[in-house]
């Protein structure tokens, strides 16, 4: 407050000088001279004075703390005058493993990064053997995408309390990775991440529309061996170029809200009569009429939800607005945080709606003769932003778990992984235990899924808040946003870090990412003609 009074004081006896300063009065050109060197000069070293930041658990005020001249002039040094540092996660050879966390993050041996940026040796370790059963054929994968699922308000140990019962008694009957991080803020992000393991091109990698270049993903990998592959969603599958990049991968089918058929109810129109399509109970209705029958050939779905996004507005409103006050009797909350939590009432009961959709789907799925053959893959797009966040990270961390008849164990995995690391670990796992025919060189961003129990991490990732925001960076267990470090504990719980050193290694590797994306932008392929043509199925 004091430095705002003080720059309007400035502001104020300037002005008062121009006014009442008679115009005879001439300043010299080396007066002028003098004026413009002392105003750089006092610019520059108010460019380079640490401000204090305030606690993290204020966004906001994190913000206001940030020296805005400094970042730039930083940044700009940093852009035109790049250090060399020995560190470089984008271009060694993979040195990590699960039993070996001497060498922590896990590196790619690239083949030529000046014409192919991201492409590099599939080395990805086959994690998920020990814990499936190996049946005759090759598995059937569901994916589920559930809209604005953060781990905030997800399963034991919630920092806003577990608002989906079902998804936390599913935990325990699966893989449970309680550290995961979604690889975008928002919608956008999550099929490229998750199904292709693809960098963010400009504004996101289907954001680039017909330009996106050729590019192989787990929808085509699959299809070329032998899988039929579908996608479900209850919107417009044209939002952000969707539909345009399942069809760039092949996909077999795709039933959005144009296709629903007569039968389904939209949700509810919001104030300026929009809705958003059909919610997720009759999404997971659509899903099984069309599939009456066991499939001959093994699949791969793709379903993503709607109905806890904004306007979060539900069919049976109502009915899930008194599940939503009873869950917070059920969750022992005092009178003066209920009042708080209320004025989200309508988030949190799409949350509660969700997750009785979900339970409904799993249950109704159980029934069907290929359920025994079967592997869920359950994780959120991102964390819904509409409830206030506690954390930089907050942002990307969701739940993300898997479930089937075929785990022979169940775990608990506190590691970091993220939506980039899913593809690679179900083609390693298929390739692992059946006849398929996968390229040895790959562009993934992703070195698969980590399944140590301990809380610790062998990925170095950017994270894409918004399609504009490429700010965050991830170590191991440490976040760089912006110029600032964060030491992620438990939960993902931050605590900001001063580490010079640390701070200028993750900036070089951050920005190493950047060159390589922005040679991609440019033009540069992520596989050359030889292998997309090979593995890409006609």
């Amino acid at each position: 407050m004091a430095l705002v009074f003080g720059v309007l004081a400035l502001i104020m006896i300037c002005a008062a000088g121009f006014y009442f300063i008679p115009k005879k009065i001439k300043i010299g050109k080396r007066a002028l001279l003098l004026i413009a060197i002392t105003a750089a000069i006092s610019v520059t070293l108010s460019s380079f004075i640490a401000v204090p930041r305030a606690a993290e658990s204020s966004e906001f005020l994190n913000n206001l703390s940030i020296n805005k001249t400094g970042f730039f002039l930083t940044q700009s040094l940093e852009h035109f005058f790049p250090e060399e540092t020995e560190t470089d996660i984008y271009a060694d050879s993979y040195i990590g493993d699960d039993d070996d966390r001497e060498s922590s993050i896990a590196r790619f041996d690239y083949i030529d990064e000046s014409h192919y940026p991201f492409l590099h040796r599939d080395s990805t370790h086959d994690v998920l053997s020990p814990f499936l059963r190996k049946e005759n054929g090759p598995p059937n994968i569901v994916i589920l995408l559930v809209e604005g699922l953060g781990r905030a308000f997800t399963n034991e140990g919630a920092y806003l309390g577990n608002f989906t019962p079902f998804i936390d008694s599913l935990s325990n009957e699966s893989i449970y990775w309680e550290n995961f991080l979604s690889e975008g803020g928002r919608t956008f992000a999550v099929l490229p991440s998750v199904i292709g393991s693809l960098p963010f091109y400009k504004n996101g990698f289907a954001e680039a529309g017909d330009k996106m270049p050729p590019h192989l993903s787990l929808i085509s990998l699959l299809k070329l061996n032998g899988y039929h592959t579908s996608f479900y969603y209850g919107g417009d599958s044209r939002f952000d170029n969707m539909q345009l990049f399942l069809k760039k991968s092949n996909i077999d089918k795709v039933t959005d809200e144009s296709n629903f058929g007569p039968g389904y109810a939209l949700m509810p129109k919001s104030v300026n009569g929009f809705s958003w399509g059909y919610g997720d109970k009759e999404l997971f209705r659509k899903y099984f009429n069309d599939r009456t029958t066991a499939a001959k050939s093994p699949f791969l779905d793709i379903v993503l939800t709607v109905s806890t996004h904004t306007p979060f507005l539900v069919n049976d409103q109502q009915q899930y607005l008194d599940k939503f006050e009873g869950r917070l009797q059920q969750l022992g909350f005092e009178d003066d945080r209920k009042k708080e939590y209320r004025d989200y009432k309508y988030q949190y009961a799409s949350i509660l709606y969700t997750d009785d959709a979900i339970r409904n789907f799993i249950n109704t799925y159980s029934k069907r003769a290929d359920f025994n053959n079967t592997i869920f893959f359950i994780t959120g797009d991102h964390r819904m932003p509409e409830i206030p966040m506690a954390s930089k990270i907050d942002r990307y961390h969701v739940p993300m778990l898997i479930y089937s008849p075929l785990l022979t164990r169940t775990a608990k995995i506190s590691s970091i992984s993220t939506h980039f690391d899913i593809t690679p670990s179900i083609l390693a796992y298929i390739k692992a235990n059946y006849p398929v025919q996968l390229p040895s060189l790959v562009s993934w961003m992703g070195s698969g899924l980590d399944t140590m129990r301990s809380l610790n991490s062998k990925h170095a990732y950017p994270l894409l808040q918004t399609k504009t925001e490429l700010v965050d960076f991830l170590e191991g267990d440490i976040l760089l946003n912006n110029l600032q470090l964060f030491k992620l504990k438990q939960g993902l719980k931050s605590s900001p870090v001063e580490d010079e050193a640390k701070a200028a290694t993750m900036l070089h590797s951050f920005n190493e990412f950047k060159k390589k994306n922005e040679r991609a932008i440019n033009g540069a392929p992520l596989l050359p003609d030889s292998i997309y043509n090979r593995y890409f199925p006609r």
